[in-house]
């Protein structure tokens, strides 16, 4: 057995590093695995979904605000109605 093993070397990219440093924080501090994930997820869905949810206010108003023209003859030969009374 010779005195020193061969291996290659392998330099550590940027990205590996941040990647043990992550796993080592992920092992003392397990809200970076559970806790943070949740929250931004919890924050981006907010963010995505509020125009959605606009959009669908907004078609409403649009289908309540439309009306026929018999219908809003009949509603101002209602109200003059009435005012008569």
């Amino acid at each position: 057995m010779p005195a020193f093993p061969t291996k290659q070397y392998r330099p550590l990219t940027r990205r590996d590093r941040l990647a043990a440093a992550y796993r080592a924080r992920m092992s003392r501090h397990p809200f970076l695995l559970f806790g943070l994930p949740f929250i931004v997820t919890m924050v981006a869905g907010s963010f995505f979904l509020t125009p959605a949810t606009a959009l669908r206010y907004e078609r409403h108003d649009r289908k309540v605000k439309q009306m026929s023209r018999e219908e809003e003859l009949g509603f101002r030969a209602r109200g003059k109605e009435g005012a008569r009374q």
